[in-house]
């Protein structure tokens, strides 16, 4: 795949998508309690990639390949709402990188020896909501490096959106992955992320009550700032904004 350089040095889109993709809502992709994932594991064993994204052969458990700076894979899916709202979610406190800040709509890792479709079981673990395959549209393949205080988080990341119209108060958060959900209008989304201007969003927290909130610069993984600005640029395009237009109301 040929590398399309994102904004800065630190994300790359690569050209072409994943087999297996489409578009849509299903009727059967409703939302449910689910099982509670495990917060993130240290222990989980994930593929070890080269620089180009290819398997080397390895696998190491999470925390070494965070503290080493390995290629591994990850899964991530934006969700629009019936009102051109991008979803983001608030990461629960206790994480351990980045606990506390806005963040994709639902991401996750890629386990040993996973594709991409398996990774949807992080959809119903933070969100309560059950996604089919063809539910969902490839964005495309970003290569991104996040350098944080004690870890170096190097990423292919599998980028996906979706629409789904149903209100904030259904989705069923798992407080030990999101503490918070917001609908944010996507131009308003991209001028938080691009120029840190404040945005006000709606809001659901785990605990099931209403959160709006003024989202704001302090609110953003500031190492992972430029690869969400290129994803949420994409993100637009697939939905039709015009994000010169303007932050709309929310």
């Amino acid at each position: 795949m040929a590398a399309v350089k994102a904004r800065g040095s630190s994300a790359t889109r690569l050209e072409g998508r994943p087999a297996g993709y489409a578009c849509g809502m299903t009727e059967d992709a409703r939302p449910s309690g689910g099982t509670p994932g495990p917060q993130d594991d240290a222990d989980e064993l994930l593929d070890v990639l080269d620089e180009a994204g290819r398997p080397t052969g390895h696998t190491k458990p999470r925390a070494a390949v965070h503290r080493d700076g390995d290629w591994h894979r990850a899964f991530h899916l934006w969700i629009v709402d019936g009102d051109d709202h991008v979803l983001l979610q608030r990461r629960s406190p206790h994480k351990d990188l980045a606990g506390g800040k806005l963040d994709v709509t639902v991401g996750g890792h890629l386990r040993a020896g996973e594709y991409w479709p398996n990774a949807l079981r992080e959809v119903e673990e933070e969100l309560g909501l059950r996604v089919e395959v063809r539910d969902i549209d490839a964005l495309g393949t970003f290569r991104e490096e996040r350098v944080y205080q004690r870890a170096v988080d190097r990423e292919f990341h599998e980028v996906f959106v979706m629409r789904c119209a149903q209100p904030l108060q259904a989705y069923l958060l798992n407080p030990r992955e999101v503490d918070a959900l917001y609908a944010v209008p996507i131009p308003g989304a991209m001028a938080l992320w691009r120029d840190g201007r404040p945005v006000f969003a709606r809001g659901w927290d785990c605990q099931r009550r209403p959160s709006d909130a003024l989202l704001h610069e302090g609110d953003l993984i500031e190492e992972g700032r430029e690869g969400t600005l290129a994803a949420l640029s994409e993100v637009a395009s697939w939905a039709g904004v015009d994000v010169e237009a303007g932050p709309a109301e929310p």
